[in-house]
């Protein structure tokens, strides 16, 4: 989905204040409607809600009226916080909010209230202020252990009697994503995605309508494999996953592109060599029975791959050709000394025994995994259950090269490419393939828009 979401302009208003005094209620809200929330969770991170406040009011005049700094925000609260100024002096104003700043990992907004106080002239200093250049990483660091920066700013008259406003909080950063949907029979290996340079360097941490710094340089976005963690993505037969997502600064360009590369395959067919890159069945030299994951924790051994919850709970991934885990692709789980799931250890030994290959691990005896009467189990001993035939999807490869990434005009219905990622953005980039076992032909169609509804969640 592509929904652009423009902060106002922080123009100061030149009419000179009364000496009237008046008062000001703003209502701040971080909710779905603006996208800065995760609507019904109450969740703070990963851009959702406020965990403190701070407003500041600025006159005509271009100094501080008004400093209000409010922390631990909790419940409703988080979503919509109503605050009144008092005893103010009849006249424009613009008022600047910044929320989170005290734990975002964002923190130059923390750094640049810190010293402000009433009185203090607010120029082009605060309110074009920039992220520091990101010399050392590719994109703005955000993580789900601390809430997403936010920030607005709203110019605003002040009568006589109490005046009312309401501002809406932005993400000063775009969350660009893209969703591979599987409509074929068999799992889809995303191979590497990389798209043109767009990424910037820097951006403003307030509103300033889509402008990108002068001082921003485009790099190329972060690598595939440092999104995956150097384990390729694997889209299940008939399903839908995230294979790349990232958070950028606002950026504009003449011409997006991506690449992306795909292997999807039919028959198992046995192979003699393993890699870490690869995903196998394993089937049992003695019984012909396959190892799987069973969805449940634990591992277990069924009559054909047919019989295991999902083509990928019957595959599986080695962490190293010699020593290490087992990983299954569909659950992602690691077993390493035993058929229930472990989070940790690498003490497992992958040896080649002519064209088989035996898993095992050594404790005073040397245990193998075997397929002991229809279950799965490590025990001791030298029978053929230890060992297994390594079966690897008969794959082909599709590309996808500098694709265009399209927009569609919501009144018109024009397709023109996209131009523009503005904050506080969800940019999701819908990618849908298509195999044809018969004749190995792929079909890529590339949405990069969903329509917008007031369901769409940040999340």
């Amino acid at each position: 989905m592509l929904c652009i979401v423009v902060g106002c302009a922080q123009n100061n208003l030149a009419p000179e204040l009364l000496s009237k005094e008046g008062s000001l209620t703003v209502t701040i809200s971080a909710t779905s409607a603006t996208r800065a929330t995760t609507p019904g969770d109450g969740n703070i991170y990963m851009g959702g809600g406020m965990e403190d406040v701070t407003l500041v009011l600025v006159s005509s005049m271009g100094t501080i009226s008004e400093i209000q700094h409010i922390g631990a925000l909790t419940g409703e609260e988080q979503r919509v916080k109503s605050v009144v100024f008092s005893n103010l002096d009849v006249g424009n104003y613009v008022l600047y909010a910044y929320a989170n700043t005290q734990r975002a990992l964002l923190g130059e907004a923390r750094d640049m209230l810190s010293s402000l106080v009433v009185g203090d002239v607010f120029d082009g200093s605060y309110y074009d202020a920039l992220f520091a250049t990101l010399s050392n990483r590719a994109t703005p660091v955000v993580d789900d252990s601390h809430p997403m920066l936010l920030t607005a700013s709203k110019p605003l008259a002040v009568g006589v009697e109490n005046s009312s406003t309401s501002i809406d909080l932005m993400r000063p950063v775009v969350w660009f994503e893209v969703v591979l949907y599987n409509h074929s029979d068999y799992p889809m290996q995303v191979e590497d995605v990389s798209f043109s340079n767009f990424n910037p360097s820097t951006g403003y941490i307030l509103p300033k309508e889509g402008e990108v710094p002068s001082s921003a340089v485009y790099r190329g976005l972060p690598l595939y494999s440092t999104y995956t963690g150097g384990v390729d993505v694997t889209v299940a037969a008939r399903n839908e996953s995230c294979i790349y997502e990232t958070f950028l600064f606002e950026n504009r360009a003449p011409s997006y592109t991506m690449n992306l590369a795909v292997k999807v395959g039919g028959e198992l067919t046995t192979v003699t060599s393993m890699s870490t890159t690869g995903t196998y069945a394993l089937k049992n030299r003695s019984t012909g029975r396959y190892l799987i994951d069973n969805g449940a924790g634990s591992m277990a051994v069924v009559a054909s791959v047919d019989a295991a919850p999902s083509l990928e709970h019957a595959l599986w991934r080695f962490s190293s050709t010699s020593s290490g885990y087992l990983t299954n692709v569909a659950t992602g789980r690691r077993y390493y000394q035993s058929t229930t799931a472990a989070n940790s250890g690498s003490n497992l030994s992958f040896t080649k025994s002519g064209n088989y290959y035996r898993v095992s691990y050594y404790n005073r005896s040397t245990y193998y995994l075997r397929d002991n009467n229809g279950s799965a189990a490590f025990t001791t001993g030298n029978a053929q259950t230890r060992d297994w035939t390594l079966q690897e999807l008969s794959q082909k490869t599709a590309t996808i090269s500098d694709r265009q990434i399209s927009v569609v005009d919501m009144q018109t219905a024009a397709v023109v490419p996209m131009t523009e990622q503005v904050r506080n953005q969800h940019v999701k980039i819908v990618i849908n393939a298509y195999f044809n076992n018969t004749d190995g032909e792929f079909n890529f169609v590339v949405l990069p828009w969903e329509e917008k509804n007031e369901d769409v969640e940040f999340n």
